[in-house]
């Protein structure tokens, strides 16, 4: 059994999985692999799989290559509480450095994890296109696209801190 502490996430299959609906996985299946937010531990994981009827079946998604246990990194996802400790750069310069060139996955996956956070379940497409953009300029379009979204859901403010967070991760350079 593995440790109930340890944190899962979704694999690039179990994003696919999710994205195409057609993807033959079950209804309460698909309902836990949309919960696997990289946040929540396996005890928690299974504590709701229990409630869709079947303890067992985070091991299924995981077996099948659909979650894996999170790797844990020097700085853990809820720096989007932290604040910055360096003067950073709004996310809408398009030129790319080499520094943010190689930070553009941190950023991505602080995003996609801070929008899941706000938004739940409904955020999973944006995630996906967060996750997925291949530069700078495709991560700042992406991200203006869900200060929208966060915007018509949880207002003006909320859309502010949300791209202020994300500004702040960015680094200088």
């Amino acid at each position: 059994m593995p440790d109930k502490q340890v944190i899962y996430h979704k694999t690039q299959k179990g994003a696919e999985a999710i994205a195409n609906r057609h993807s033959g996985l079950a209804p309460r299946l698909r309902s836990l692999l949309i919960m696997v937010d990289g946040k929540r531990t396996y005890g928690e994981l299974t504590t709701m799989a229990a409630a869709l009827g079947d303890p067992e079946r985070l091991s299924e998604l995981e077996s099948e290559g659909l979650v894996e246990p999170a790797v844990v990194e020097e700085k853990t996802m809820p720096a989007a509480l932290e604040p910055a400790s360096a003067p950073q750069q709004p996310i809408a310069a398009t030129a790319a450095s080499p520094q943010r060139a190689a930070n553009l996955a941190q950023a991505q996956r602080f995003s996609s994890h801070l929008l899941e956070h706000l938004l739940g379940p409904m955020a999973e497409p944006l995630c996906i296109k967060i996750e997925g953009a291949r530069d700078l300029a495709d991560f700042v379009a992406v991200i203006k696209r869900a200060r929208e979204l966060v915007r018509e859901i949880k207002g003006s403010a909320e859309a502010e801190r949300f791209v202020a967070q994300i500004e702040a991760q960015m680094p200088a350079g």
